[in-house]
């Protein structure tokens, strides 16, 4: 077995996705276009990147 020091660490990425992951999602399932936790990502990376429009 390999100590949990020889692990590789879980990416920033992989770590935010997986804790927006927990978040349910109220939407209906037929109209689901992007998946939420994906939604979120995109929110917080805009935001980081001081973005004013989603499509600029």
């Amino acid at each position: 077995m390999i100590p949990a020091e020889g692990l590789p660490r879980k990416s920033r990425l992989a770590a935010l996705l997986d804790h927006f992951a927990e978040v349910e999602d109220p939407r209906d399932v037929r109209r689901i276009l992007h998946p939420l936790p994906e939604v979120h990502f995109r929110v917080v990376c805009g935001g980081g990147a001081r973005a004013i429009a989603f499509g600029r």
